[in-house]
C-alpha cells in the first residue's frame, strides 16, 4: 500500500480549512447573538430611565457592560442614571471611564463638569466645561457662552 503524499495533504488542508470555517460561523453566531443582547439591554435601560425606574436601569447598563466593556455610551448613560439618583460619585467614575475610552466625547466631560459643580469642585468644573466646549458639545458651550452662568468660571 503506497501513501500518496498529495492525498493527505489535500485532506489536511480540506480538514483545516473545514474547521476554520466551523470556527468562524460559531464566532459569528456568539458575536451576533451578543449584539442582539446588548441592543435588548440598551433599550431596557433607556425605557427604565423613561419610567424612572433608574435601579433597573444601572442592572441593565452593568449587564451591557459585561459583553462590551470598552463602550463609552454605555459608561456614559449609566453615569447619566447615577446623577438622576444623586449618586455623584458613581457618575463621575462612569464619565471618568467614557473619558479613558474615548477621551473627545465631549457630553462626557460636560457632565462630568455639572457633577464635580454639585460637589462645590468648581476649578475642576470649570475645566470641564472649557473642554467640553473646546471639543464643541453644545450644551457647554451655550452654557460658557451664557455670562450670568459661567461669570465664575470665565473670570479665570
Amino acid at each position: 500500500m503506497r501513501i500518496n503524499l498529495f492525498f493527505i495533504t489535500r485532506i489536511s488542508f480540506l480538514l483545516l480549512f473545514s474547521f476554520f470555517f466551523q470556527y468562524q460561523f460559531i464566532k459569528a453566531s456568539e458575536v451576533k447573538s451578543e449584539e442582539k443582547q446588548l441592543s435588548q439591554l440598551w433599550k431596557s435601560a433607556i425605557k427604565n430611565n423613561i419610567n424612572r425606574d433608574h435601579y433597573a436601569a444601572l442592572k441593565d447598563y452593568s449587564k451591557a457592560l459585561e459583553i462590551a466593556p470598552k463602550n463609552h455610551f454605555l459608561f456614559y448613560n449609566r453615569g447619566l442614571t447615577y446623577v438622576d439618583l444623586q449618586l455623584l460619585t458613581q457618575a463621575k467614575s462612569d464619565f471618568d471611564k467614557a473619558i479613558k475610552i474615548k477621551s473627545d466625547f465631549g457630553p462626557a466631560y460636560g457632565n462630568r463638569g455639572m457633577v464635580f459643580y454639585e460637589l462645590d469642585k468648581k476649578n475642576k468644573a470649570c475645566e470641564d466645561f472649557k473642554k467640553a466646549a473646546d471639543l464643541k458639545y453644545k450644551r457647554a458651550v451655550s452654557w460658557i457662552k451664557d455670562k450670568n452662568r459661567s461669570a465664575w468660571c470665565t473670570q479665570n
